[in-house]
């Protein structure tokens, strides 16, 4: 490869990675072009993008970066995972694809900035995503509410129900009487 040609993808992947905090780095080794083309087109419905890298040239693209560590302990066959609402939702995609490509693992990450080596990013795909935390956090904002509303109720029910009882003992107690 010429140094125009490097220095013409070093700028590229500089403008693609530059703004990026987060990152999946994957080993795709051995898998046939069919089913290559199923997974990338499964990532492209979710809004991802999987690109091959040259390890030296994104080295030198993402200088000192947010990428930089991750760049750094790239090495032997290496892709890229990005897009998708959080690298969560990219990291668990990936794990039901390690079980129809055997060549597919995930080697580390940057996720919103922090370092994940190949021992910990195993666990990425564990984590909650984004909209589980939030239904999670919305349903323990609405839970003292709803519990107070029950206990309002519930105290209400009661009355209704010894007033009920009390109607019914008096109307049969008048009944016998008018007779």
């Amino acid at each position: 490869m010429s140094k125009l040609v490097k220095e013409l993808v070093t700028d590229e992947l500089r403008t693609r990675y530059a703004e990026l905090n987060s990152a999946l780095w994957v080993e795709l080794v051995g898998a046939d072009g069919n089913t290559t083309n199923e997974f990338r087109g499964e990532l492209r419905e979710r809004q991802m993008c999987l690109e091959i890298v040259k390890n030296s040239l994104f080295r030198r693209a993402c200088g000192d970066g947010p990428l930089a560590r991750l760049a750094g302990a790239m090495s032997g066959p290496s892709a890229l995972l990005t897009g998708g609402e959080s690298l969560i939702d990219v990291a668990k995609l990936v794990e039901e694809w390690m079980k129809r490509i055997k060549g597919l693992r995930m080697r580390g990450a940057v996720l919103e900035g922090e370092y994940l080596d190949e021992a910990r990013v195993g666990q990425l795909s564990k984590m909650p995503t984004k909209e589980d935390l939030q239904a999670r956090l919305a349903s323990l904002a609405l839970a003292p509410g709803g519990n107070l509303l029950a206990a309002i109720l519930s105290g209400g029910g009661s009355i209704a129900g010894c007033l009920k009882t009390l109607i019914e003992k008096l109307e049969k107690e008048e009944t016998p009487a008018a007779a």
